[in-house]
């Protein structure tokens, strides 16, 4: 099974602390509402801080409306300024079908001494909410990783967008905290962004035991440091749900904004939400071979600003990487641990994070001479393998359909189809040429940066066209796209199939580029570049649901035609998208096709993707602006004049690049 970075690779839980809790029955709220709001006196005026009008609920009742949400039921509010205003408000919780009690402690002690006074009214088993904050989350889940690991206490943690001035958490490969590391860091140290969030989940004895605390205690600076330092268990549960301070004017401002645009509520581990997964090597850093230290590793150009977009955006970030280096035995998992540490470090520092990462650390081959034999097996988590995705989808409920992989190998590839999700590919890194799966991408792009920007905002406006042709397709249908080279066909082609697979209806394409023959053995004319006998015969088999096809495979670099590797096959309600130059030029294609669309492009825009397409290949401008001319000549006539058997013109000029 896939590991991640604080949790270990088998996901069973660890006994010590108090032990694992039974039941849901002694659990409890305790909201610390006791403070006076000084900083929020311009927006609240008398009110107490709780009871900020936050978008036509105060504070402290959308806390409520959230813990109504959860198995609790018994809510106990310790309050201070204002305490009779929140108890009006309050009144005994029958309004969210809560059990609530108000008590007003009488000299502010700090967090932890609000709650220490109210030792006599607390359950066995309690969760600390900070009054100020705004939040969104499965307290169930939170419960629940509390009772597996049987922890003294656990905290809320999340990565942030400023760890480099952020108090952080270090946790052990189980998720239990190790030590605090209070802000400022020491210069040149690498971290995980792992930020006390201020929620937690507490066993009352556990914690009215802790001695050696100030009269005024809080929970981040007293409480928790002396509790590892009597050896009691604390566990860490890190999660990208929503919680934010709503202490000051610009924060309170900040948080109404994001829930009036429902990001608050999108980002709850109670609803599924797409994610954007991310390879490491040759996405994130620059591809290196096999990244041993720490020191070793470099982001790619621009990464982490468009990691940092995606972190602002309605998708949760995963990073899934092979590393069978550990396997291999040239890498430690405390040295790759680092080496993440790293990444985060320097992703951090341009105010961007991941949710998660998980790694394989494993290998199937033998014979390395320091390899960990524990270590070299078939296992369900190296790339193509769905495993870290499905380790992801359910820690984080991540809806897989609607999300995307963006990696520069074809095994990346491999795992986005698998797992039936976008693949967006990069040139950067390997570029697609490792070989390890024939896995086609759905989209090529250069770098991180252009694939974020397809997907928050090109997509968007794809998906709307997409939708249009998607209803005028039926079961079984045959549909062709035509077009110009680099005008758009194949992404048309390639997203118009995930879009349908995305509505539970499956599309396969057949890219009629397989067919083109090598370049010694073509014939005058654009036509004559492709066997088309040989991709009417195959079209036929598809058609007839006869036996599976295995188109041929033509090499760009090389420019000659292979044997094919991957095999095809319809069965009776799959739809067949064709996809090429040629499509619309063979009137036996057009007989069975029902639907029949040109793919237009703006010449200049067309021509600077002949360029970048060709320079990619090697070739001096000189020979690319001779072979654009002479496809103006040959190719041009003839396709433009195919586009009279199309039923509707396309255009995606605005989306691709």
């Amino acid at each position: 099974m896939a590991a991640q970075r604080f949790l270990r690779a088998s996901g069973e839980p660890r006994g010590g602390g108090t032990g694992g809790r039974k039941g849901i029955d002694l659990i409890q709220a305790v909201i610390l509402a006791g403070g006076g709001g000084t900083r929020l006196k311009s927006v609240t005026g008398d009110l107490p801080k709780p009871l900020v009008d936050v978008c036509g609920t105060p504070l402290l009742g959308r806390q409520l409306e959230m813990i109504a949400q959860s198995s609790i039921r018994d809510v106990l509010v310790l309050t201070g300024y204002g305490a009779g205003a929140i108890a009006d408000y309050c009144q005994d919780g029958a309004k969210w079908g809560l059990n609530l009690r108000t008590v007003a402690e009488p000299q502010a002690r700090g967090t932890a001494g609000a709650v220490l006074d109210a030792r006599n009214l607390l359950a066995p088993t309690f969760v600390v909410f900070y009054g100020d904050t705004v939040l969104d989350v499965d307290v169930d889940r939170l419960l629940a990783h509390h009772r597996q690991h049987g922890a003294d206490a656990t905290l809320f943690l999340h990565p942030n967008d400023h760890p480099y001035d952020s108090d952080l958490v270090d946790l052990d490969a189980d998720g239990r905290v190790r030590r605090f590391l209070p802000y400022p860091h020491p210069e040149g140290m690498d971290y995980h962004n792992i930020v006390n969030a201020g929620l937690y989940v507490l066993e009352r004895d556990a914690v009215l035991a802790t001695g050696g605390l100030p009269d005024k205690p809080d929970f981040g600076k007293h409480v928790f440091s002396r509790m590892l330092a009597e050896g009691r268990t604390l566990q860490g549960y890190v999660s990208p749900e929503y919680i934010k301070d709503a202490g000051t004017p610009d924060r309170i401002a900040k948080v109404r904004t994001d829930i009036e645009k429902g990001r608050v509520a999108r980002m709850s581990l109670r609803h599924p939400v797409p994610a954007v997964f991310l390879d490491r090597d040759g996405v994130l850093n620059v591809e290196k071979g096999r990244i041993a230290r720490p020191e070793d590793l470099e982001l790619t150009p621009g990464a982490a600003p468009a990691l940092a977009r995606l972190n602002r955006a309605d998708y949760r970030t995963v990073v899934v990487t092979n590393q069978a280096i550990v396997a291999r035995g040239d890498c430690t998992l405390e040295e790759l641990d680092a080496i993440h540490a790293r990444l985060e470090t320097l992703l951090g520092a341009e105010r961007a994070f991941f949710d998660r990462l998980y790694f394989c650390p494993h290998h199937p081959d033998k014979g390395f001479p320091k390899e960990v034999a524990a270590l070299k097996i078939v296992c369900d988590c190296r790339k193509p393998a769905p495993g870290m995705v499905h380790s992801a989808a359910r820690d984080l409920n991540i809806d897989v359909a609607r999300s995307w992989m963006i990696g520069d190998s074809s095994s990346d590839m491999g795992l986005a189809r698998a797992c039936g999700m976008g693949g967006i590919l990069v040139r950067s890194g390997h570029g697609g040429n490792d070989g390890k799966s024939t896995a086609l991408p759905h989209l090529v792009v250069d770098d991180l940066a252009a694939a974020v920007r397809f997907i928050l905002d090109a997509w968007p406006k794809l998906e709307a066209r997409l939708d249009g042709l998607a209803a005028d397709l039926r079961s079984g249908d045959v549909a062709l796209i035509g077009g110009s080279a680099r005008s758009g066909k194949s992404v048309l082609a390639q997203c118009l199939a995930l879009h349908l697979a995305r509505q539970g209806r499956r599309a396969v394409v057949l890219g009629l580029d397989s067919w083109l023959k090598s370049h010694d053995q073509r014939d005058d004319g654009v036509l004559g570049r492709y066997d088309l006998p040989a991709a009417d015969r195959a079209l036929t088999t598809l058609l007839a649901r006869g036996p599976a096809v295995t188109p041929p495979r033509y090499d760009t670099a090389t420019r000659l035609s292979h044997d094919g590797t991957e095999a095809i096959s319809l069965v009776a309600d799959d739809i067949l998208i064709i996809e090429g130059v040629p499509a619309l030029t063979q009137a036996a294609w057009l007989a069975k096709a029902r639907k029949r669309w040109f793919v237009a492009a703006d010449e200049d825009g067309r021509k600077r993707r002949f360029f970048q397409e060709y320079r990619r290949r090697g070739w001096s401008d000189d020979l690319i602006e001779a072979t654009y001319q002479s496809r103006m000549q040959d190719e041009l006539p003839v396709i433009l004049a195919s586009k009279d058997q199309a039923e509707q013109i396309i255009s995606l000029d605005g989306i691709l690049e």
